[in-house]
């Protein structure tokens, strides 16, 4: 760059379009992204205290095994639920801040009614998981 020249200006955003994700059928990349499963902090921070919990129970094997295999996919589902709900509700908002003007819904990418359905796809999974527990598990999942 030539001296007393100014860099363009990049917007930032948290949306990461390398690694795996880079790799999915293209259609499938604004749902990833709008679940945040780029990102999965938020479903291991709601997976870790349930893996805690299930080891704390002391049951057999088998049963710990499934038991931490369904809370593992339930936390994803529901930490993509959360965030296509979220998005759902700021998606006017998040088009005026740069760091989320890029998300599926804010850009265009994705329609509300395509975030509609694939939150419901995303619920009648977990709802799924969760009629796999016991009563009490399944009435505390409800609260």
């Amino acid at each position: 760059m030539a001296p007393g020249t100014v860099a363009p200006v990049t917007p930032y955003t948290d949306i990461l379009t390398t690694g795996w994700v880079a790799r999915l059928p293209p259609g499938w990349v604004p749902y990833i992204h709008l679940a945040r499963l780029d990102r999965p902090i938020g479903a291991w921070l709601l997976f870790l205290p349930g893996l805690w919990s299930i080891l704390l129970g002391h049951a057999g094997w088998r049963e710990t095994a499934w038991l931490i295999a369904l809370f593992f996919l339930g936390a994803f589902l529901m930490r993509g639920a959360g965030c296509v709900v979220n998005d759902m509700w700021d998606r006017e908002m998040d088009r005026q801040v740069t760091r989320t003007a890029a998300r599926p819904l804010a850009s265009g990418a994705l329609r509300l009614r395509h975030a509609m359905a694939f939150l419901a796809a995303l619920l009648s999974a977990a709802l799924l998981i969760l009629l796999q527990l016991g009563p009490l598990a399944q009435a505390l999942g409800v609260i």
